[in-house]
């Protein structure tokens, strides 16, 4: 009567395991939400401070001589989007004014996207079964899951019907994630492209439309725009 004794107590050793191993595997992603929405802050707080540091000269520049708020140049939100595939592609620009880009690039973006990838490999140890449950949508926005973002430059001579020219703006992709990389590197990274269509751009940016062109068209359209406060 020995042996079903001990039976039961090694299944209860494993489900003990398996319960301790599951609220470890949950503490890990908590972890690393937690500290995704870190970098994430980190960001935001980047951002404002390159903009407070602009001379009002280069701040009259980014905001089109005042038409704009220098809140509308933010773009955290556009980095967690894609983080969280809501969208597969970001663009990373300055309307008007792509003089300050290269800096802005260098000072806020690009340390973002190291710290943010460090979070990304790990993710890839993810157990198998929770993983391939996810990843069966994979345009669902599950977090943590393996990334690998990238920003690169656009360097071929672009244009669209509403945008005279692309060429020196940024794309903000994740290499692991193939509507990403494959959206982004065939419409907007091929050298050999010179134009792409606003349905294509509204497809990749996850834009509802193309800019309004008539007074008309620019009643059916209800502005919204991301100019929260992180703390």
């Amino acid at each position: 009567m020995q042996s079903p004794s001990r039976n039961i107590n090694a299944t209860n050793g494993a489900n003990s395991s398996n319960h301790n191993g599951s609220n470890s595997s949950a503490a890990s992603e908590q972890d690393t939400i937690r500290r995704t929405a870190h970098v994430l802050r980190q960001l935001y707080h980047r951002e404002t401070h390159w903009l407070s540091t602009r001379t009002a000269d280069q701040s009259l520049l980014l905001t089109q001589q005042g038409q704009l708020n220098l809140n509308e140049q933010m773009h955290y939100g556009e980095v967690a989007f894609v983080l969280l595939r809501l969208k597969p592609c970001a663009i990373i620009d300055f309307a008007g004014d792509r003089t300050q880009l290269a800096d802005y690039i260098v000072t806020v973006i690009e340390p973002t996207i190291r710290d943010l990838n460090a979070l990304g490999a790990p993710a890839k140890n993810l157990a198998a079964t929770d993983f391939q449950s996810r990843a069966a949508d994979s345009n669902s926005a599950w977090y943590p899951r393996p990334f690998q973002l990238t920003c690169t430059c656009i360097n071929g001579q672009l244009s669209s019907p509403e945008v005279a020219s692309w060429t020196g703006a940024f794309v903000l992709y994740d290499e692991m994630w193939t509507e990403s990389a494959t959206w982004a590197k065939t419409n907007l990274l091929d050298p050999l492209r010179t134009t792409v269509s606003e349905d294509t751009l509204a497809r990749g940016l996850d834009y509802p439309g193309s800019l309004p062109t008539t007074s008309e068209d620019m009643m059916t359209i209800v502005p919204v725009s991301y100019l929260g406060r992180m703390k």
